[in-house]
């Protein structure tokens, strides 16, 4: 998760600054509730699990870039990075979306989570945005670490079939990098919890697994990956 939005905007007449609530304090938000889970965990995981906020990633990934660059413990040791930037704050869905493009195991991971939680992962339904090399894992991936990076889904419970479509497209239209990215007291935010405690299991099975996650054969990331492992 990224902890930086766009500052301050002083020509803007009225509201100036962009407070970035969903895009991406509630993504930070939600990395602290996952530290604060995980080092409750009795035993707690076999291997090391860091949680990070980078900063200036609305300036180009450049808080990712500089640890991907001077990591804390090298990539080749680093299994894998879930990203969360933003949240579903609109209710509970049947639904996940995959934004990962099903580039890794990792996906193999959600996959199977959400069905242990009578969920559904979907694929991202729009790949042409190409939001997976827009967000802070990009800078992991490219350098071969395998990547997470999912999105709220749209099939709301109780809600009509068009009603998280409308959502999140009102939400690009008229609150996506605008000082009016601010909390709402009328949010619901049963589905973010849907979804972070699915990245919990994701997490937490990696953190006990006994393999590395790795790319699948036809991504782009896998030679960079498999050259890395061989060193």
């Amino acid at each position: 998760a990224h902890w930086d939005h766009l500052g301050r905007h002083p020509e803007l007449q009225g509201d100036q600054i962009f407070n970035g609530a969903i895009d991406n304090a509630s993504g930070v938000a939600s990395v602290i509730e996952l530290a604060a889970a995980f080092t409750k965990l009795n035993p707690p995981p076999k291997r090391s699990v860091l949680f990070m906020a980078t900063t200036a990633e609305e300036a180009g990934l450049l808080g990712a870039k500089f640890y991907a660059l001077h990591p804390l413990y090298p990539l080749d040791k680093t299994l894998a990075d879930i990203n969360i930037d933003t949240v579903n704050p609109w209710g509970k869905t049947h639904d996940i979306e995959d934004l990962s493009n099903n580039n890794s195991t990792l996906d193999d991971f959600l996959g199977a989570a959400a069905t242990r939680n009578a969920r559904e992962m979907k694929p991202n339904s729009q790949p042409e945005k190409g939001s997976f090399y827009r967000a802070d894992h990009f800078e992991f991936s490219k350098r071969g670490v395998p990547s997470l990076y999912t999105g709220g889904g749209t099939d709301f419970i109780g809600k009509p079939a068009n009603f998280g479509q409308q959502k999140k497209d009102d939400y690009t239209a008229h609150h996506y990098h605008q000082v009016s990215d601010e909390v709402d007291p009328n949010w619901d935010l049963s589905g973010a919890v849907q979804d972070i405690d699915l990245l919990f299991e994701v997490g937490y099975q990696v953190a006990n697994g006994n393999k590395f996650p790795e790319w699948k054969p036809g991504s782009e990331f896998k030679a960079k990956r498999d050259a890395m492992l061989k060193k």
